[in-house]
């Protein structure tokens, strides 16, 4: 999976830019009282590397919450040299 497939992706709001080394899928949070929040984080700089957070945070419910993460695994299995550009339009 591509950077570009994975912001083309119409259920989640994705932001390729979330910190210098990692690109967030985010969702509605209940901790930020109604904000997005990341649901989950992939390394930019890392392969394999992504981390969930525990649904019950989220407003998501828990299919939508194990797309995220399947989302976020499949990137993080793509090597980085195949991934493209992080760029947010």
């Amino acid at each position: 999976m591509t950077y570009e497939e994975l912001k083309n992706q119409k259920d989640f709001d994705v932001n390729l830019n979330y910190s210098i080394s990692e690109v967030a899928i985010l969702a509605p949070s209940f901790d930020t009282f109604g904000g997005d929040e990341p649901i989950v984080t992939i390394s930019k700089v890392e392969p394999f590397n992504y981390h969930p957070r525990d649904y019950r945070d989220t407003a998501l419910d828990i299919f939508d919450w194990l797309e995220a993460v399947k989302l976020a695994q499949k990137l993080a299995l793509t090597p980085l040299n195949e991934r493209g550009k992080a760029i947010n339009n």
